[in-house]
Parts: C-alpha cells; sequence; structure tokens
C-alpha cells in the first residue's frame, strides 16, 4: 500500500479523499479546507504529506489569483489586478509563485511610477533643454542665432504640432537663404524633419540633402547618420531600393569605423530579404561594437540574419548573448523580437527544454496581450518534456488569461491539451 493508500486508511480519511476529489475539480479552496481537516485528524507522520497538499492548494489558489490579475491588466483595470496580486501574495506557498506574483506587482508599481513622472507638467525651457542636448556645437549656435521664433517652432514639433510648426520654419529659411556671409546648414534638417512630419516627403528628402551638402568633410556627426538613415526609408518608401542602398554606403563610408550605419543596412537588406548580404553587413559592423557594452538590436539582427540562413547554432549563439547582456544587467523583460526566434530555433535542434523556459520568461514580461499565447507554448512543450504538472500549471493560466467569449484556436488547442492531459 503507498503512502496515500495508508493515509486513507487513517484518521484523515474522509477529508483527505474529499480535499484530493476537490483538487481535481479544480476547486482549491475548498480543497485547502479539506485538507486542514485532514491535517487536524492526522497522525504525527501523516502530518507533512497532508501539510504538502496544503501548500499545493495555496499555490494553485495563488496562481489563480495572478492569472485573473493578468487578465484584469490586459483590460487596464490595475486596481483589481493589484487587489488580485496582494491576495496571491498572502495565500502563496512555494518561493517561486510568490517571485512571480511580486515580480508582476513590482513591474506594476514601476509603470506607474514613469506615467506619474509622464503626467508630471514640463515646462517649454525643460523641452527646449532636453532637445538641445542632442544638438552638435555648431548647430546649437546657429539655431542660437534664429532667436525666439526658432525655439516656438521647436516647440510645435516637440508638442505634436508640425503643422503650425512648419511655416514658422520656412520663414526663418527665406529670411536665413538672404545672409550670404551665413547661409543656413543646420537649419535644412530641421525642415527636412517638419516636412516628412506633415507628409511631404519630397520637400523632405530635398532639404534632407540640401542639408548633407552643406555640411564639411569634417562635420561627421549625430544629425549627418540621422539624414542618411532617414533617406535611406524614404527612398525605400518609394519603391527605389537602388537609391536606398545608396544612401546605406555612404553611411557606412562616411561613418566607417561604427557599427550604426551597417545594422541600418543589415536590418534593410534582411526586410528585403537578402539574408546573405545581411550576414556580411553584420558581422562587418559588429568588428566595431563595443565588446563591453554590446548594441543589443545589432546581437538581434545578426542572429536573425544567421537565423534566415540556416546556420542554427550561431543564430542561437547571437541571440543567447542579447538574453545574457540583458540578464546581467538585472533586465528580465526579454524582447520577444529576440526570445521568440531564439525558443524556434531551440526547438528546431532539439532542445525543447531551454524554448520551455524561454516561452516561461515571456509570461513574466511586459507583452501582456499576448501572454496567453506565452503560457500555452511553454505548456505544450512541457507535456514534449512528460513534465505534466508544470504544463498542467501553464495550460491552466493560459486558459484562464482568455476572455469568457474567446472561441479561437488557441483556445481549442489548450482545452484540448489539458484533456489529454486529464486522460494520462
Amino acid at each position: 500500500m503507498g503512502l496515500f493508500g495508508k493515509l486513507f486508511g487513517g484518521k484523515s480519511d474522509g477529508p483527505l479523499r474529499e480535499g484530493e476529489a476537490l483538487f481535481e475539480q479544480r476547486r482549491f479552496g475548498e480543497a485547502k479546507l479539506a485538507f486542514e481537516r485532514a491535517l487536524d485528524r492526522a497522525e504525527e507522520s501523516e502530518k507533512a504529506t497532508i501539510a504538502k497538499r496544503i501548500d499545493a492548494a495555496c499555490d494553485e489558489i495563488a496562481l489563480g489569483r495572478i492569472a485573473e490579475a493578468e487578465r484584469l491588466l490586459d483590460q487596464a483595470d490595475e486596481e483589481m489586478a493589484r487587489e488580485g496580486l496582494a491576495g496571491a501574495l498572502v495565500v502563496v506557498a512555494s518561493a517561486e509563485v510568490r517571485a512571480e506574483a511580486q515580480s508582476i506587482l513590482d513591474e506594476l508599481e514601476r509603470e506607474e511610477a514613469v506615467e506619474a513622472a509622464a503626467d508630471a507638467e514640463v515646462t517649454d525651457e525643460e523641452i527646449l533643454l532636453a532637445v538641445s542636448g542632442s544638438w552638435e556645437p555648431d548647430q546649437a549656435d546657429e539655431y542660437e542665432g534664429y532667436g525666439d521664433a526658432f525655439s516656438d517652432a521647436i516647440l510645435l514639433v516637440h508638442k505634436g504640432d508640425s503643422e503650425a510648426a512648419k511655416p514658422l520654419l520656412e520663414a526663418i529659411l527665406a529670411e536665413a537663404l538672404e545672409d550670404e556671409e551665413a547661409p543656413p546648414k543646420y537649419l535644412w534638417l530641421e525642415i527636412g524633419r517638419v516636412r516628412l512630419l506633415t507628409e511631404d516627403n519630397d520637400g523632405g528628402r530635398d532639404a534632407l540633402i540640401e542639408f548633407i551638402d552643406q555640411l564639411e568633410d569634417d562635420e561627421v556627426g549625430e544629425p549627418l547618420l540621422g539624414a542618411y538613415i532617414e533617406l535611406a526609408r524614404i527612398a525605400d518608401a518609394d519603391g527605389e531600393f537602388e537609391e536606398a542602398m545608396g544612401f546605406f554606403e555612404e553611411a557606412v563610408e562616411t561613418f566607417d569605423d561604427d557599427h550604426r550605419p551597417y545594422l541600418a543596412m543589415g536590418r534593410f537588406l534582411l526586410e528585403h530579404e537578402m539574408a546573405e548580404e545581411a550576414v556580411e553587413v553584420l558581422e562587418a559592423g559588429s568588428l566595431f561594437m563595443d565588446d563591453i557594452r554590446p548594441d543589443w538590436w545589432m546581437l538581434q539582427e545578426l542572429g536573425l540574419a544567421y537565423a534566415a540562413v540556416e546556420r542554427d547554432e550561431e543564430a542561437i549563439g547571437q541571440l543567447e548573448r542579447v538574453v545574457s547582456f540583458m540578464t546581467e544587467r538585472k533586465v528580465l523583460d526579454f524582447p520577444p523580437s529576440t526570445v521568440l526566434p531564439l525558443a524556434a530555433l531551440h526547438e528546431k535542434v532539439g532542445a525543447p527544454d531551454r524554448a520551455a523556459d524561454l516561452f516561461a520568461a515571456l509570461t513574466r514580461g511586459s507583452d501582456r496581450a499576448n501572454h496567453a499565447k506565452y503560457h500555452a507554448e511553454a505548456g505544450r512543450l512541457l507535456m514534449e518534456l512528460n513534465l505534466d504538472d508544470e504544463a498542467k500549471r501553464m495550460l491552466k493560466r493560459a486558459l484562464a488569461l482568455l476572455p469568457e467569449d474567446d472561441d479561437s484556436d488557441l483556445r481549442i488547442s489548450i482545452e484540448g491539451r489539458l484533456a489529454e492531459l486529464a486522460d494520462a
């Protein structure tokens, strides 16, 4: 006779059987009460085992409250979600589930702090100070000469009213063009931006080209790099692939020891399904990246490029570097753009355990709209690993995160897997 058989034969027989039946029916609160009654009647040798069943019921109650909190967060009901998470922390037994509830609550606190800061009134002077912080010294000197009218226009742009800013900047340009001794230079950059923001793509393109033409050979800074990439984007939108590539090539030649133009060109080539060329460009650019503080976007794009040409191990290596980079900096909200292809690669090469871990990480991230999907994928992989209890937990949470009226294929697949586990 097994241990549970021995327990069922003792004084705790009735409540314990009742608790197990309720547990199987997912009536965890009632199961907990039944187990507690069984504990009161149990012999000393039985108590440790029954206590574990109480803890299991507590964890399931907590997981249900966490799932409900995530559903409420998806519906922007943060107050009720917070109450649910607090309730989960009260009842939870295991450190693992406690950490999960606490991490969501901590993330909610951080988001509220950011929103509160965003809602705080920002003065015009603070906006101008923040914007001017990115200007080159010569750029700032030129803009200062245009007076208050220029500041007013820049404020309008950064407040989202480009239509009102455009005539002000165009008037400043017309006046500046009359000054033969100090013709406008960086002003063309602002003109280009405001024209693009008001859907004047041709005018924006002309202004950005004029800006580049006005720069001296030694004036190589952030504004120039931004102009090249923006011009490539405009050309691509117009269906001019060769012209776009020309702008990228000029950027690479001008910023020959900077990885960023290589990154922009590599991403562009990937978008155009030229993966072999993207690999070549991104590999070249990665040589100019800081080894201590690498650009995770470069790591990700190189990983995606390797994946596109079926260099799977190298792809996994690059994408895992993104995860490691963030983990080392205690950033655990991993980007799905990295983790989803990485999980697919691990599954492809026969490492479903790592893929399951990655989906589990996404269930704790900020992409709440897809939490149900991430739980379901983690559950599917855990089933393949014959980790039925863990799989059931993930699938139940996935189901709880779906709206009640959801009739999608995702719900059908989750319910099918839960039924399969129940029959096992």
